[in-house]
């Protein structure tokens, strides 16, 4: 298993960098109503509802093969095959179903071929025989709630250390998110050039739309959440050299964007080469920002400490 792993689901590595952009796990108790004459009903408690997983995840072709890895899980779902669900730290959380994959195409070249994809997977957790359950997937003593939840596995007093490796988890997710938004800027903006160059006419339309894309592209980059990270010793490299190469893909971004609106049939190439360039700092940052990744999902009993 490599050092970037979030999760096991069956033999489906769900690697950080490539999968996660987030994740809500939700615990159920059932109880039925006994109706009472001119009073409020009474409550009683009937079982526990399965745990449910939602992980929402970009899934782009700079860094993976999109719609070979919703084919993977689309696999599991049809052949409704439980499967175990193991997180990257070795923690077992049990039995799952995969119950709906929702996928949204949000880019494709001109073939047809997916180039993004947006997916949200629902796992729901399996018992099977009554007689013989699985292994519970229920929260117990030592459990280690992952993406950064600040109470320890008895619902007690919160973990010290934990909100800054909330800030962090949410940092990173942020960061695999806007990377996947800078590929597809980048893309638009060789697609644009080359049509600026065959039909100016046509491509004139299109500019402003483009122009808000690399805005939106560089305020989704997490400089300043990660800038907030730097003095936490125990990441404080990682966080810096992260931070320092998306600030300059930033900065690249919003060049690229003035340079365009100052005149944009004139500088349509060099705009986009400049967005190139702000996705190869991109690039050179999924290093720290996959080590970061792992110390946030992947820790040790004394991390929360070193986060303090």
């Amino acid at each position: 298993m490599s050092g970037n792993i979030y999760a096991v689901l069956g033999t489906t590595e769900l690697e950080v960098i490539t999968w996660l952009s987030g994740l809500d796990v939700r615990f159920g108790a059932r109880y039925a109503e006994q109706a009472l004459i001119g009073r409020k009903g009474l409550l009683q408690h009937t079982g526990f509802a399965p745990d449910e997983i939602k992980m929402r995840v970009l899934l782009h072709a700079q860094w993976c093969q999109p719609a070979e890895e919703l084919a993977r899980i689309k696999r599991i779902m049809d052949d409704t095959e439980p499967v175990a669900f193991v997180l990257g730290s070795g923690e077992y959380r049990g039995v799952f179903v995969v119950a709906d994959l929702d996928v949204s195409s949000m880019q494709t070249d001109g073939s047809g071929v997916a180039i993004a994809f947006e997916a949200e997977i629902s796992l729901r957790e399996y018992i099977g025989d009554p007689a013989m359950p699985s292994p519970p997937g229920v929260i117990a003593q030592g459990f280690r709630i992952p993406m950064g939840a600040g109470f320890d596995a008895a619902g007690a007093a919160p973990i010290a250390g934990l909100g800054r490796l909330g800030d962090l988890t949410a940092a990173v997710s942020a960061a695999v998110a806007a990377v996947g938004q800078v590929a597809a800027v980048a893309t638009a903006a060789r697609t644009l050039a080359s049509v600026a160059a065959d039909n100016p006419l046509a491509a004139t339309a299109l500019f402003a739309r483009h122009v808000d894309g690399l805005h939106h592209a560089a305020g989704a980059l997490p400089v300043d959440a990660l800038n907030g990270l730097r003095s936490v010793a125990a990441i404080g490299a990682d966080v810096a050299q992260a931070a320092t190469e998306l600030g300059r893909a930033r900065v690249a971004l919003q060049e690229s964007a003035q340079w365009l609106e100052l005149n944009p049939l004139h500088h349509a190439s060099a705009a986009a080469r400049r967005t190139d360039e702000a996705l190869g700092l991109c690039r050179s940052a999924a290093g720290a920002l996959a080590r970061l990744a792992t110390r946030a999902t992947v820790r040790g009993p004394g991390f929360a400490g070193e986060m303090a």
